[in-house]
C-alpha cells in the first residue's frame, strides 16, 4: 500500500442524463503530476437493477460497480482516495485505503449534461482547513489525522482541481457527453 507521500487517488463517477454513468480515476504525486489515469465507458443500469436496487442504485453502480472496477485495474494502490461523487463511499471497506467524499461546489466538477449522483449511505463529517469531508461510520480517520496528511501535499495542491481533470478527460474520452 502506498503513503500520501506516494500518490493520491481522485475518483470521479458523473451520471449523464442521455448516456448513463461515466467514471474516471486520477492518481496523482502530491505535486498533483498524474501517475495513472482511468475511465469508464458509459455504464446504463437495466430495468431490473433499477428496480430491485430503488434508492440505493447509486451506491451499487458508483461504488461497488464502477470505482470498484477501475481501482482494481489500477497498479498504484493509494492509502487515500478522495471522490466528489457520495455514492463512491459504497467502495469504503472493497480497499485497504480510506474513501474519502469531498464536498465541493457542484460547478467545480460538472458541466450541464452532468448530474452527481446521490448517495444513501449514512456517513460522518470531517472539516479540516475550507474543505468538508464525508466518510463512511466504519472509517476511523479523524480530523487532525486527515489534517497532518493534507499537509503532506504541495501548498498549492487544490482538491478541486483534479477533479475537473477528470470531467475534462471524460468528456474527450467520450465525446457523445459533450454533445447532448
Amino acid at each position: 500500500m502506498s503513503s500520501m507521500s506516494d500518490s493520491i487517488g481522485f475518483l470521479s463517477v458523473k451520471r449523464h442524463a442521455e448516456h448513463g454513468y461515466f467514471g474516471g480515476y486520477l492518481i496523482v504525486n502530491p505535486l498533483a503530476r498524474p501517475l495513472e489515469f482511468h475511465c469508464t465507458m458509459p455504464v446504463r443500469p437495466t430495468r431490473a437493477q433499477e428496480l430491485l436496487y430503488g434508492s440505493t442504485l447509486d451506491d451499487f453502480l458508483c461504488g461497488e460497480q464502477i470505482a470498484a472496477a477501475m481501482v482494481g485495474k489500477a497498479k498504484l494502490k493509494p492509502e487515500w482516495l478522495f471522490t466528489d461523487c457520495r455514492a463512491v463511499l459504497a467502495l469504503t471497506g472493497a480497499v485497504a485505503g480510506h474513501v474519502l467524499y469531498v464536498d465541493l461546489p457542484a460547478e467545480s466538477t460538472t458541466g450541464a449534461a452532468w448530474m452527481p449522483p446521490a448517495g444513501k449511505l449514512p456517513s460522518r463529517t470531517l472539516t479540516v482547513e475550507s474543505y468538508r469531508f464525508e466518510v463512511l461510520p466504519e472509517c476511523r480517520i479523524t480530523e487532525n489525522e486527515l489534517a497532518e496528511r493534507l499537509q503532506g501535499l504541495a501548498p498549492y495542491f487544490d482538491l478541486a482541481e483534479p477533479f475537473q481533470r477528470i470531467t475534462e478527460a471524460l468528456l474527450e474520452a467520450h465525446p457523445i457527453a459533450r454533445a447532448a
